[in-house]
């Protein structure tokens, strides 16, 4: 007996162009030569291609753009998510968090690209606010208040052009009445802003690329000369502006640093005392306290006055003093002692100095020299520089 007769039979019907059907039995091994060869077509077409969604990696001009394909849940339609940095690690973790929040919100990142106010919206909150200092970060809230959203605000980001970067310049300048300086400081803030909404894949390019920032008139300082700070600080009657004004003039120490100056910041290196800055005293608002990110060193003083890091690593510096600033230094702390807080120079109750105190005994210190109020506080900082380059050009020249 045939062996065939007892194996199993499948009919599968086929149908003509003309509609007429004609059966057609398959038997199991029939079955499985055509899955065979139906699999050897599928992998001859996919070898070599990457799974489905998995993306890639692509150099660009300024970096590194990973890429991947998602599903939007709600319409089905497929979109490429991007993660852009300068090397291919801070690409591929970028991409990892977005791909992460779209597994956790299920959205799809903008359906259109954002307006200038909206993306400096979420710029300020999202991007600016957990790196960036409080004071830092009130400047760029303040610019992008004042002088960018009023202007272009309305302005989809792919779609802005030079001549909205001119309209910007314009509106500060001419409607606001502000220096070019202000209309400088609000093109960086907004290139600024764009190349971060490049890196987040928010826009293809950057489109401040194509303006012109605008042309800052460069305002030269008023400071005191040397023989002026020497008759300022001579002329003053309170030993401890004295001393503060000695710092500001011999070591160019910031305003914050020296209100801020603590006795573990003097140090003795090889026999000399210097101060090794680590320090400084702000006053910050309660906005600005709440919103400092996690983590950044904030400690109150007690005036409104808050002991935080410098600004950047470069402020944590040692300053050595001369000889007699160091003497009247010391001198002055055993008269007077630290305040609860370590604080070299504090009121008569403990308390911090704060900058406007410090303005208003600075234009008496002025008035009492018969000098004008053009000069401010921090153009001491220029006497400092004036003074070292002295310096230096008399052991240059060993005149």
């Amino acid at each position: 007996m045939d062996e065939t007769e007892h194996m199993p039979r499948y009919t599968l019907t086929l149908v003509d162009s003309t509609g007429a059907m004609e059966p057609l039995i398959l038997m199991d091994d029939d079955l499985k030569s055509i899955a065979a060869k139906l699999e050897g077509r599928v992998s001859a077409k996919t070898r070599g291609r990457r799974p489905r969604g998995t993306g890639g990696i692509s150099a660009t001009p300024k970096g590194y753009r990973a890429y991947s394909t998602v599903t939007d849940p709600l319409t089905g339609k497929d979109h490429r998510v991007s993660g852009f940095g300068r090397t291919r690690s801070q690409a591929e973790a970028r991409l990892k968090e977005k791909l992460a929040e779209f597994d956790r919100t299920h959205r799809v990142g903008y359906v259109r690209p954002p307006t200038v106010a909206e993306w400096m919206d979420h710029w300020l909150t999202d991007v600016c606010k957990p790196r960036l200092k409080p004071r830092t970060w009130g400047t760029y809230a303040s610019v992008i208040a004042n002088n960018i959203v009023p202007s272009i605000g309305a302005v989809r980001l792919d779609e802005l052009k030079p001549a909205h970067f001119r309209r910007m310049e314009r509106y500060v300048m001419d409607e606001q009445g502000k220096s070019s300086g202000t209309a400088g400081s609000a093109w960086r803030t907004l290139h600024k802003a764009l190349e971060d909404a490049v890196l987040e894949g928010v826009i293809e390019r950057n489109p401040a690329v194509k303006g012109t920032a605008p042309r800052v008139a460069l305002k030269e300082r008023a400071a005191l000369t040397p023989d002026q700070a020497a008759d300022l600080i001579a002329a003053e009657t309170d030993d401890a502006w004295r001393l503060m004004w000695m710092l500001a003039f011999m070591t160019g120490m910031r305003q914050g640093e020296r209100l801020g100056l603590t006795e573990d910041e003097l140090r003795r290196d090889g026999g000399r005392l210097i101060i090794l800055v680590e320090w400084q005293a702000q006053h910050l608002t309660k906005r600005e306290v709440e919103g400092l990110p996690k983590g950044v060193e904030c400690t109150p003083l007690g005036n409104g006055m808050y002991r935080t890091r410098p600004k950047t690593e470069k402020g944590r510096r040692a300053i050595p003093l001369p000889e007699a600033l160091a003497d009247q230094l010391l001198a002055y702390i055993e008269r007077h002692g630290v305040n609860g807080d370590g604080l070299v120079f504090h009121d008569d109750e403990g308390l911090p100095l704060t900058g406007s105190v410090k303005r208003r005994r600075w234009y008496r210190a002025l008035d009492r020299v018969g000098l004008g109020h053009e000069y401010v506080p921090h153009s001491a900082r220029h006497t400092t520089a004036t003074i070292l380059n002295g310096l230096a050009t008399v052991c240059w020249t060993g005149s």
